[in-house]
């Protein structure tokens, strides 16, 4: 199915009230919370020093019609922001490897929102030790998909980087909490599914 097919599909269901494409709209691991209830986290994952990146194929019809770039494009983007952070050592051979992160983009037909997924395992026993999915919204334009691609790729790292996090600690009795800063307050315009997408200071740019 050509993009444009899935877009009309996608407005259709918004117009018709599809259930469906409600619940289509909130797979994202960064809005429903990193490990909320704090449970423990797998060792190899605290204590991993090294870590293989592994590019698991999706669905490819998408590249380039849709988004720029290949089908590896994903796998690209997270390898070079996870080496940019720093928190692990990137090797080549699984074998030198302490932990695995598989990245794989999926775009099913229909109006489902396409998806990128971040698996963790264990490289010496294989065994699944988290996992994550940030929605990919759609947009009509190719660069604001393309920024929407990008964007969606680095929540996968953000949500890693919140996992491993260390737990703030308490303040100590009587200290008056410090404010956090207010968020940039940007213009924001509807895109498709409903959702919102920061236009940026030019909103001539927006459409």
């Amino acid at each position: 199915m050509s993009f444009l097919q899935k877009w009309f599909v996608a407005v259709m269901a918004l117009v018709l009230g599809s259930s469906t494409l409600a619940g289509a709209g909130q797979k994202s691991s960064a809005a429903k919370g990193v490990n909320t209830l704090a449970a423990p986290l797998p060792t190899p994952l605290l204590n991993g020093k090294r870590a293989f990146i592994s590019y698991e194929l999706g669905d490819v019809a998408a590249f380039p019609s849709a988004y720029s770039g290949g089908p590896e494009r994903a796998y690209s983007e997270f390898f070079a922001q996870m080496e940019a952070w720093g928190r692990y050592e990137l090797v080549l051979d699984p074998k030198d490897a302490d932990i695995v992160f598989a990245v794989r983009f999926v775009d099913p037909p229909g109006p489902s929102v396409a998806q990128i997924r971040l698996g963790i395992s264990d490289a010496k026993t294989h065994v699944a030790l988290w996992g994550f999915v940030e929605q990919v919204d759609s947009a009509f334009r190719k660069k604001n998909r393309d920024a929407i691609f990008s964007a969606s790729v680095h929540l996968l790292v953000t949500d890693v980087q919140t996992l491993l996090a260390p737990p703030l600690a308490a303040p100590a009795p009587g200290a008056t909490p410090q404010p956090l800063p207010p968020k940039p307050a940007l213009p924001t315009r509807l895109i498709s599914l409903g959702r919102q997408e920061p236009c940026g200071a030019n909103r001539a740019r927006c459409g």
